[in-house]
């Protein structure tokens, strides 16, 4: 969780220290987070960076001592290397009142939040998911996370090195995840953090400069908030630099940083990306039953029953680093940041198609103490950001259904020649054949289109006494999708059954959610407490979706 503390240590810190703030994603002074998007060693980081350096803790003269150069670090004896060994023991549980998922077999609690409600189950005719979503609880520890450190003073400015693991391996693939709940919750450990910095230069896998991790707001939900920027942790290189006053503004900090790229595009199946070869939350196709929120459709790519026909190949590709920005002013008051990136996306299938496209946009964000009432440790927060073609960085995410950065019409049921919602480049249906992938007539059929998005968020924390506190927030994400692109094969399910001959789409249009919590930490290193969840989620075709969740945590830091 992210706990506020009014310190002001950026101004004693000078120098290169100011910029490996920004470098390591800590823009201002918070604490440490649960928060899948937001900083989950933010406190720590901010009790280091204030003794940043090579002076050790002062001791009496004479004094032997292994204290390293920042806290609860030692010295490795025979070397100038301080480490620092930590992290936190996480009990997380939720009570579903609505719009929960009961065919859980992998890490526990599911995740909710934004990956929660972006595939909650949709409010139509007939759909035996949504009626047996009520009355749900899960639990897991799979937040708990090691997090090892260390930082050697240079010539060139202080040497970091940071090592972060948690237990979300099993529930984001890759191990025997089939039912870990069942006897021993057998977890699989995942890479958080992994990175280095060498003065005002840092590379590896960290948090993205534009995750305004400061103007985040502190909530026990992991998934956390529609409207937030940014797309977390990935790898990246990254440079930040002192900015000295312009134009009577205060002095600044300025970060660049190059991040590995990713594609994602929409059409009629549902979405995917570079590296899937299976849709993530088909809407089924024609002869099939319609499952919402399953990959009952093979996607883009792959066969479905021996009526349908691959595609052959996934368009999508990554030709370069996506470029982000960072400028965030730092004062007494709050903070203040501007941040933007670009994506290039294309469609490229070897043969006819190669077609480029640019995603871009940014926004604003950051957090006032408006010291009113003399409530010195209240803080509000706020963000809004719009762009076209943003995807990942719309903050709509999560494993499953996302924001991608295109719709498109390259896999659609088969339709005419030139056609917008059906295409020659699809799969053949029902006694309908395919044309298939490989001619240039197929490739003068495929039309695609970057989506606009926009979203922001606010938030309100409040401290009853010095160690409880209060956070109400509330976020929406929006996109825009050409239903004209993605709408061939929803369409095709308007005829009636079990949709009430309305068309259906997993896509989604918005997502809204709102959090309210009771947070108590009775000692320093232990953080407890309740939260209320609200989510509203509503696709393309304006089916809709809510969850209500009582999620409750205890988190023991070491």
């Amino acid at each position: 969780m992210i706990r506020k503390r009014t310190i002001g240590i950026l101004a004693a810190l000078g120098g290169t220290t100011v910029a490996l703030a920004l470098l390591v994603g800590v823009p201002a002074a918070k604490a440490d987070d649960t928060n899948l998007q937001a900083n989950p060693e933010l406190l720590q980081r901010i009790d280091q960076l204030a003794q940043v350096g090579t002076a050790k803790p002062q001791v009496p003269p004479g004094t032997a001592t292994s204290a390293g150069s920042f806290p609860r670090s030692f010295l490795i004896p025979g070397t100038d290397t301080s480490l620092l060994v930590g992290g936190q023991l996480e009990l997380d549980a939720g009570y579903w009142f609505s719009g929960g998922n009961n065919n859980n077999v992998g890490a526990g609690s599911p995740i909710a939040g934004v990956p929660g409600l972006s595939g909650v189950p949709l409010n139509f005719p007939g759909n035996t998911a949504k009626s047996r979503t009520n009355g749900i609880f899960n639990a897991s520890v799979y937040a708990s996370r090691l997090h090892v450190e260390t930082r050697t003073p240079t010539a060139y400015g202080q040497a970091q090195t940071v090592l972060e693991f948690d237990f979300l391996g099993c529930s984001l693939g890759g191990i025997d995840c089939n039912n870990t709940v069942a006897g021993n919750d057998g977890l699989g450990a995942r890479l958080r953090l992994a990175y280095g910095t060498l003065g005002p230069f840092a590379a590896g896998q960290m948090w993205n400069p534009a995750a305004d991790l400061a103007s985040f707001p502190e909530v026990l939900d992991l998934g956390c908030c529609a409207g937030l920027f940014g797309v977390g942790r990935m790898p990246e290189a990254v440079y930040t630099a002192e900015v000295p006053p312009i134009a009577g503004l205060p002095p600044s900090t300025f970060a660049f940083a190059l991040l590995d790229p990713e594609d994602s595009a929409a059409n009629a199946n549902g979405e995917t990306l570079t590296n899937n070869t299976n849709l993530v939350s088909a809407i089924g196709i024609p002869g099939n039953p319609l499952v919402l929120g399953t990959t009952n459709a093979a996607g883009i790519l792959n066969i479905n029953g021996g009526s349908n026909q691959a595609i052959g190949t996934n368009p999508l590709k990554t030709e370069w680093p996506d470029p982000e920005f960072a400028w965030t002013w730092q004062q007494p008051w709050g903070h203040f940041q501007l941040h933007g990136v670009v994506h290039q996306a294309a469609l490229v299938d070897g043969a006819h198609i190669d077609q480029q496209y640019i995603g871009y946009g940014g926004g604003f964000s950051g957090d006032v103490k408006p010291g009113w009432l003399g409530w010195q440790k209240d803080d509000i927060g706020f963000g809004a950001w719009a762009g076209n073609g943003l995807g990942r960085y719309a903050g709509g995410g999560g494993a499953g259904n996302y924001f991608p950065y295109l719709a498109t019409n390259y896999g659609n049921p088969v339709g005419p020649l030139g056609g917008t919602t059906g295409n020659p480049c699809g799969y053949g249906h029902a006694g309908v054949p395919s044309v298939g992938p490989g001619s240039a007539a197929c490739a003068a059929g495929v039309r695609a289109q970057t989506i606009p998005e926009w979203g922001g968020e606010i938030w309100y924390q409040h401290w009853w006494t010095p160690t409880i506190r209060s956070t109400v927030d509330f976020g929406v994400t929006h996109q825009d999708v050409a239903t004209a692109l993605v709408g061939g094969l929803a369409a095709a399910t308007a005829a009636g059954g079990s949709t009430g001959g309305a068309a259906v789409s997993g896509i989604n249009k918005e997502l809204v959610n709102v959090h309210v919590n009771l947070l108590w930490s009775p000692v320093p290193f232990i953080n407890t407490g309740f939260e209320y969840l609200y989510g509203h989620r509503q696709t393309i075709f304006n089916q809709k979706g809510d969850e209500n969740i009582l999620e409750y945590s205890f988190i023991t830091k070491f």
